[in-house]
């Protein structure tokens, strides 16, 4: 079964919250206890188990539900998880001390033994989408309560990176007994995180609760955190504005400005480790044939999209990799300025369907491409469609082009291998290429930071120029708040983690 990841849907949406740079926090006067807040997220959900997740807006709740194995800080460095010391001097046998004493919030302990059926379930479950991410694991081998092995069939380089997002979250396998068919709904006690779920009302609203036995002393701040699923940017500001929310992730460029002048809100931001564009499906005509797919991305002015969409916030993106990363290459420009006699030698006079949702800057951003295209000779039909249905087609590689986006990975591997390598995970494009899949799989096992340099570069030159995705933005990470909001932490990865977060 073929697997897909959507980030988050939405061309260019998270491109458009730009502006100043802040500092990575922001925090004034003593800590208050009490309260909640409530975050606008830009689509509704489709599960809350990370087995089977795929969606940017369920990650962003996850990270406030379920603990990792490990975390990062702002910086993007590995920090200790639920694995407080960790001996990674064998490539092939991953030692972890992991925490004692934490319990998930069903009562249940963390241990050992779970860390191993939480791993075992990740790569085993008929729908699980985390089997790319822990393809090296051969086996959890359980020492103690406090001890695990994490014995690897090849080295990876990138397995401590993974085990910070989805495949590295521990649920209580109890939980997951008890809630049964209805577990991915509501995960009731599932999580060891400063928050636990109450109930879940699709298209209205997504309740947390504070977890007064959070294993980290004195937090969180809040007494819960309300999720709603707003899916047009020019409500989301509507209602940041009115008080009816408290947080959004993201709203249109063109409100930014008037977000910075309002005193009532906050505005800040820093650079994202994603990328912004769409895909084109290599698997059926007429993207098959890879003179199409150059065609596009001949044709699409990314400069254009940055101005008109954009409004100058962000960066042009000519892969996969951004400014911010050790493995980003400058000199990789396989496609920039739009050349429109290029992409009419190479081909022309198709048509192809775009599949978008009704969001106004999709809408806009959707019409620039199309009249852009039509300049080449390239006729492109834009289909919108709500949302759930856009989401399953897409997944389903029932598509030619679909305007996916990527909330990026700290490690390059997590914006490249799952996407491109043949069979991965998030392949929804189903492009294959041989020598690409020997470039990633050598970066994931060289430990030589140098030497995965020059596979990512290769890499993604290759993507680039076969064009299963036309890369257009690289985008920012914001904090879009009312000024009641105290000590956020602003992550390059996009997710909101509310654990320090208090309103006063």
């Amino acid at each position: 079964m073929r697997r897909v990841a959507f980030a988050f849907i939405g061309l260019l949406l998270l491109a458009a919250c730009g502006g100043t740079s802040g500092g990575t926090t922001t925090s004034s006067g003593t800590p208050q206890r009490g309260g909640t807040a409530t975050i606008a997220l830009e689509s509704e959900l489709h599960t809350l188990d990370p087995l089977d997740s795929s969606l940017l807006v369920e990650r962003e709740v996850f990270y406030n539900i379920y603990d990792a194995l490990f975390t990062i800080d702002p910086s993007l460095k590995i920090k200790a998880g639920l694995v407080k010391a960790w001996d990674v001097s064998d490539p092939l046998n991953y030692k972890f001390t992991l925490q004692s004493g934490i319990q998930y919030q069903d009562g249940t302990p963390f241990n050992g033994a779970s860390v191993k059926a939480n791993i075992d379930r990740y790569k085993t479950a008929a729908n699980s989408r985390r089997k790319s991410d822990l393809s090296s694991v051969k086996s959890v081998e359980v020492v103690d309560d406090t001890h695990v092995i994490f014995h690897l069939s090849k080295p990876n380089a990138t397995l401590l990176a993974t085990l910070v997002d989805r495949a590295g979250m521990m649920v209580s396998l109890d939980a997951v007994a008890k809630g049964g068919a209805n577990f991915s709904l509501a995960p009731v006690g599932a999580g060891s995180g400063p928050f636990e779920f109450v109930e879940w009302k699709r298209n209205d609203h997504l309740t947390l609760k504070k977890n007064p036995s959070y294993w980290r002393s004195g937090l969180p701040y809040l007494d819960g955190v309300t999720y709603r699923a707003i899916p047009d940017v020019n409500a989301i500001v509507a209602a940041l504005k009115t008080g009816d929310i408290d947080i959004a992730r993201t709203i249109g460029a063109k409100d930014v400005a008037g977000v910075k002048a309002n005193t009532s809100l906050a505005y800040r931001d820093t650079p994202a480790i994603g990328f912004n564009g769409f895909e084109l499906n290599a698997g059926a005509p007429p993207f098959n044939d890879p003179a199409k797919r150059q065609a596009v991305a001949l044709a699409i002015d990314r400069y254009s999209i940055l101005k008109n969409i954009n409004f100058n916030i962000g960066v042009v993106a000519y892969g996969p990799i951004p400014p911010s990363s050790w493995a980003f290459d400058s000199s990789e420009k396989v496609y920039d300025h739009a050349d429109i006699q290029k992409a009419k030698s190479t081909s022309t006079g198709f048509t192809f369907t775009f599949k978008t949702t009704s969001d106004p800057v999709n809408q806009q951003a959707a019409q620039l491409l199309q009249s852009e295209l039509a300049q080449a000779g390239i006729t492109m039909q834009i289909q919108t469609e709500e949302f759930a249905t856009y989401q399953q087609e897409c997944a389903n590689h029932q598509f030619q082009a679909c305007n996916v986006n990527w909330s990026g990975r700290i490690d390059p591997d997590g914006n490249m291998y799952a996407w491109w390598h043949t069979g991965g995970d998030f392949n929804d494009s189903l492009y294959s290429n041989s020598q690409v899949d020997a470039w990633l799989d050598d970066a994931r096992t060289n430990a030589d930071q140098s030497k995965r340099k020059q596979d990512y570069d290769s890499a993604q030159k290759q993507i680039a120029q076969d064009a299963p995705y036309v890369f257009t933005t690289f985008g920012v990470s914001a904090q879009i708040s009312d000024t009641k909001i105290h000590n956020f932490t602003l992550y390059p990865d996009l997710m909101i983690r509310m654990a320090e977060v208090w309103k006063g």
